[in-house]
């Protein structure tokens, strides 16, 4: 069985380890990748900073390459899953990705929508979704600039995401006290209910710890020869389904990755903090307590305006120049460089063109981390777009290996650097994960010292 997921950002495998995450999907590279003993391949579509336009575009490349590569005689006796991986705070497009996935890749029996995500007190019950038993609804998830809501409820997200496409009562829902019928034989009503499934039925699956996952997984698991499913899910479901669990390694492990320099010195990373989601200014404001961390602030109006300039090339390189000797300057002294974005909200036009804009930004700080990749110990990116954008784009990797867990939820992948420069760690730091001193905490693990 291998497992296929298809990530909206670089941090959906924060709950499995020892697995390789790919940026690039031509046959050639998913046909090799698929090989690799692990059942589990993460795709990093990127999809959730795309407009829905782009967004089809790139699913249509990525369907077509895994059709191709399931076909493959390699691959005749093994089984597919596909997940699509969302956020746990329902930011995304939750409707139309599974949706072109169908399209492209089914048809499915169903699509289940598994938003749970256990280690960040993420739950979904009566089809409710929950952040810490507080409707998601009520927190500041729900104000998202792009993708933001005004319900708790899935079910009623995805139709209204749906723009009233799906007939809302055909919508279903797998409730808490499904699970509690189920026995270890199979002749039970969840498996029952499960197995009569067809015609892509959409099903919302409650979710409070993992007992219900496994049981739902071990149902999936023994309908493949029977079924075709497709998965809406977050991280938890994954780890569930591959029987592949958190690697609680020991800290030092990940002070040990660290890359010296030719006089065996551990090297000072970089900092770099993209997220704007509230808990994430707590941890910068935490971080930049710390008298060895340096603040370099990217001001995001002044770069609004260089966005809006039809020709921008000379500030914006002035502007690199000023950031890059700032980090210099700090790694010389064995200080560690925080660069982030200021934390005001840009009052874009329009939805799109905030889109294309955080896109700008992304790119524009992954030019900066490209630069500096040689000098520096480690890399902590906090923030999805912001992480996949510094990998794919700035570092061009065509793939990462999930090292796994520095802390709950925040996974640590190693990236070759080519002319034997050694391997780069970097921490893939989701925004709205943790509390207000996980990333001091990060910090301290790899620094291998408390501040």
């Amino acid at each position: 069985m291998k497992i296929i997921i298809i990530d909206d950002d670089p941090t959906g495998s924060q709950t499995v380890n020892g697995c390789n995450l790919i940026l690039k999907w031509d046959y050639e590279t998913l046909l090799k990748s698929l090989q690799n003993s692990s059942n589990l391949l993460f795709i990093l579509a990127n999809t959730r900073s795309l407009s829905e336009n782009d967004l089809k575009i790139r699913l249509k490349e990525i369907c077509s390459s895994l059709k191709e590569v399931m076909s493959n005689s390699l691959f005749v006796e093994e089984e597919f899953i596909v997940i699509s991986r969302g956020d746990s705070t329902l930011r995304g497009h939750n409707f139309i990705e599974p949706f072109i996935i169908n399209e492209l890749l089914g048809p499915f029996d169903a699509t289940f929508y598994i938003p749970a995500f256990l280690e960040g007190n993420r739950t979904t019950v009566n089809g409710n979704h929950l952040v810490d038993n507080i409707p998601i609804n009520k927190t500041i998830f729900s104000k998202d600039k792009i993708f933001g809501f005004n319900t708790c409820n899935v079910k009623e997200l995805i139709y209204e995401q749906s723009n009233h496409q799906l007939d809302f009562n055909h919508i279903e829902n797998i409730f808490l006290k499904d699970f509690e019928v189920l026995e270890n034989n199979q002749l039970n009503k969840l498996y029952s209910y499960i197995e009569q499934l067809k015609n892509n039925k959409k099903v919302i699956v409650d979710i409070i710890d993992y007992s219900q996952l496994d049981k739902f997984s071990k149902i999936i698991k023994s309908l493949l020869n029977k079924k075709k499913f497709l998965f809406r899910s977050a991280a938890s479901f994954i780890s569930s389904l591959s029987n592949v669990k958190q690697n609680k390694r020991d800290p030092i492990y990940f002070s040990q990755l660290r890359r010296k320099n030719n006089s065996d010195k551990t090297m000072k990373g970089l900092l770099v903090v993209g997220s704007y989601v509230e808990l994430t200014t707590l941890q910068l404001n935490k971080v930049l307590e710390i008298s060895l961390c340096k603040p370099i602030e990217i001001n995001v109006l002044n770069l609004y305006e260089f966005f809006q300039l039809e020709d921008n090339l000379k500030q914006i390189n002035s502007l690199k120049k000023l950031i890059l000797d700032a980090i210099r300057q700090n790694l010389s002294q064995d200080f560690i460089p925080v660069l982030y974005t200021s934390r005001e909200i840009v009052s874009a036009r329009d939805s799109n063109d905030l889109i294309q804009f955080q896109l700008f930004l992304s790119a524009f700080i992954s030019e900066i981390v490209s630069v500096i990749k040689n000098e520096i110990g480690y890399l902590i990116s906090k923030g999805g777009i912001t992480t996949h954008s510094i990998i794919s784009e700035g570092f061009k990797a065509e793939s990462v290996y999930l090292e796994g867990q520095i802390l709950p939820g925040i996974s640590l992948v190693t990236l070759n650097l080519l002319e034997q420069k050694g391997k780069l760690p970097i921490v893939t730091f989701p925004g709205n994960i943790g509390n207000q001193m996980s990333l001091v905490q990060a910090l301290e693990i790899l620094e291998n010292k408390n501040f």
